[in-house]
């Protein structure tokens, strides 16, 4: 398995998993989620990060992370391996615990941290483990309604974002996550390259500060975001390139041959579903797989055809 792309910058904003190996258990009983929860205030002193949110299921936590420092890595290899250490020394077992190396995605803090923190204190009811989050103990939720004195979670942020009272933002805060409407709502869905969450100009940021790592061009991660170009920029460029109008590419027609290369190059660099590049060619995604198999299934044969896309691909990505 391919690692994964970190991205580490002074005021970072994360949303950390860690599944257990095999989806197995990684907390066995309300001990195990203590203990946990305790290495989170060490490792929070230790390297200074804020914790916004957390929520710890049998077999998978979530956390809501901000970093002063760029410390991620380092924070998270010390809280898995010191709990990994924990488990297998409670347990007499031995080996991984966590299925490889915690998942991170870097978020765009103005506009993700209510949703995320909502999505987190909502993962139980969405297990109909509880009709209710504040039912839940083993989430941050109980420190933002006031119930507990949880010097753990840093609340201030989130509860801003509603009253300067606290009174007022506690009851607003309460009212927004246990909305129906926001219950079954995925925040990741317009994530990209499964590393970044955020707006437009958000993900230009961090796409930029990204391209500067050399020393991960081998990730897939990266490879991907350096590739995304809009469809609509592809077929302008493809259009120009053979000298062909607009229609003639994006309806059936006699350029069948520059049509596929259309629809291929849409495919491997928009990073967009079958589906979504068919809508541009009036086609339903398995025509669209159709299309890029069969350009696939010539490149290796046909030189020249090889060496218009490269040229096409590199115009595009260096446009």
């Amino acid at each position: 398995m391919a690692r994964q792309l970190r991205i580490e910058f002074e005021g970072a904003f994360y949303h950390i998993t860690s599944r257990g190996n095999l989806r197995d258990r990684i907390f066995f009983d309300d001990k195990d989620k203590e203990m946990f929860l305790e290495i989170l205030k060490r490792t929070k002193e230790r390297y200074g990060y804020l914790l916004h949110a957390y929520a710890l299921m049998d077999n998978h936590y979530h956390l809501l992370i901000e970093t002063p420092k760029a410390n991620i890595s380092q924070a998270m290899q010390n809280i898995n391996t010191s709990y990994t250490v924990y488990i297998n020394k409670k347990y007499q077992r031995s080996g991984h615990l966590f299925q490889g190396r915690f998942k991170g995605i870097i978020v765009d803090k103005d506009e993700y941290l209510l949703t995320l923190s909502r999505y987190i204190h909502l993962n139980s009811v969405r297990a109909k483990i509880v009709q209710w989050p504040e039912d839940y103990r083993w989430t941050s939720y109980g420190a933002y309604r006031d119930k507990s004195k949880d010097s753990l979670v840093d609340i201030t942020d989130t509860l801003s974002c509603f009253s300067d009272s606290k009174t007022e933002a506690v009851r607003a805060y309460k009212s927004f996550v246990e909305a129906r409407e926001g219950m079954e709502e995925n925040p990741f869905k317009d994530i990209a390259a499964g590393l970044i969450l955020g707006s437009k100009r958000f993900k230009a940021k961090i796409t930029k500060f990204i391209k500067k790592i050399k020393s991960h061009d081998e990730l897939p991660q990266l490879k991907r975001l350096r590739e995304q170009v809009p469809i609509d920029r592809i077929i302008k460029t493809c259009c120009s390139y053979y000298g062909k109008k607009e229609d003639s590419l994006l309806k059936r027609g006699k350029d069948r041959r520059e049509r596929q290369i259309a629809i291929y190059l849409s495919k491997v660099l928009s990073g967009k579903k079958n589906a979504e590049v068919g809508s541009y060619f009036g086609i339903k995604g398995p025509a669209v797989s159709g299309a890029i198999k069969a350009i696939e299934g010539r490149l290796d044969k046909e030189k020249k055809l090889k060496k218009e896309i490269e040229g096409l691909r590199e115009n595009l990505i260096n446009e």
